[in-house]
């Protein structure tokens, strides 16, 4: 066993990325169908706009995988990237049809020899405009394909 990485680290302390999405009212509903989540907060806009939301609002399994799915997609394409861990709080609601902002950046990168590759925490969130919906730090392993 080497006691280093076959290969540089495709990720670097302060590496930062962002995706932009809008979730739909039909999105938010079909997510939360799939995942068994039947919560009229979620489905039914007269019941989610008597709420003290006022309407309707993404489900938190919907939230938390849009920003996780990002780490995978964005910070180190070519490369298999493993989530470890992840930890998040919820700030406010996500609601349809907004601009959403996903960003993430790399806080630390460690090399792991004994798995090849190297492990990074992230840290990010998921804003609309300069509001801070979701926030959450995150590790994964990176390894190559």
């Amino acid at each position: 066993m080497s006691n280093k990485v076959d290969f540089e680290s495709p990720v670097l302390i302060g590496f930062s990325f962002e995706k932009t999405i809008t979730l739909s009212e039909e999105e938010i509903s079909t997510f939360a169908t799939l995942s068994g989540d039947f919560n009229p907060l979620h489905h039914n806009e007269d019941i989610a706009k008597a709420s003290r939301f006022g309407g309707i609002i993404a489900s938190g399994p919907q939230s938390s995988a849009l920003f996780m799915g990002t780490i995978a997609t964005y910070l180190a394409p070519g490369y298999l990237v493993m989530g470890m861990r992840i930890e998040g709080e919820f700030r406010a609601p996500i609601k349809p049809n907004l601009e959403l902002q996903i960003r993430w950046v790399a806080k630390t990168v460690i090399p792991k020899p004994k798995l090849n590759g190297y492990i990074v925490a992230n840290e990010g969130g998921i804003y609309h405009e300069d509001q801070k919906l979701f926030w959450g730090i995150e590790t994964c392993l990176i390894v190559k394909e």
